[in-house]
């Protein structure tokens, strides 16, 4: 017996411990190494679920994105439908003006009612096109600004500095704070 107790005094830790473990028995406490092991992998598996948690975030938050996209392009495709359907609903108005205007009998009608349709279709026009915030703009009397005019002639003046505008030959028009089309102009000249 004296035997058996030196042979288990004897024995190695690792071989204590390997013996725990073929058993299924848990390895005593004083093993730090095992231990360290274990909180290693635990924190492993716990960084990979992390890990995988947040891949499948990503994946929802890029579908919602792409979703997000292509939500707002038909928003404003649909908008800009309607905003020309509204614009074009204005015009048949005027198209409606000359309609009746040409179905008028010219041996019933004199100029002086024939002029009184014509400013009735013009003035319901520029209503449209303001309504779209599309307006006219005369520049006459003002510098030249060449985002604005296009000078068509130029004249020597002493009345007025060099480069204002003389006269307007054709108006200019704006969108908002866009111009459309530039004034046709005749501008001074120094001389």
């Amino acid at each position: 017996m004296a035997r058996d107790h030196d042979k288990k005094g004897s024995e190695k830790p690792e071989d204590a411990d390997r013996k725990h473990e073929e058993q299924g028995e848990p390895v005593p406490e004083g093993d730090a190494e095992l231990q360290g092991a274990e909180v290693e992998s635990k924190a492993l598996d716990a960084a990979i679920a992390e890990s995988e948690d947040l891949r499948l975030k990503l994946i929802r938050w890029q579908a919602d994105f792409q979703n997000l996209q292509r939500r707002s392009a038909k928003e404003v495709l649909e908008a800009r439908e309607r905003a020309e359907a509204d614009f074009a609903r204005g015009l048949l108005v005027v198209l409606d003006h000359f309609d009746l205007a040409l179905n008028v009998d010219p041996a019933k009608v004199d100029a002086e009612t024939l002029l009184n349709g014509v400013k009735i279709t013009y003035d319901e026009l520029k209503k449209v096109l303001a309504s779209r915030g599309i307006e006219a703009f005369d520049p006459t009397n003002q510098p030249f600004d060449p985002h604005e005019h296009e000078a068509v002639m130029q004249e020597a003046s002493d009345q007025v500095p060099p480069l204002t505008v003389l006269q307007t030959f054709q108006p200019g028009y704006r969108c908002g704070g866009r111009v459309l089309r530039p004034a046709k102009v005749k501008v001074s000249k120094g001389s």
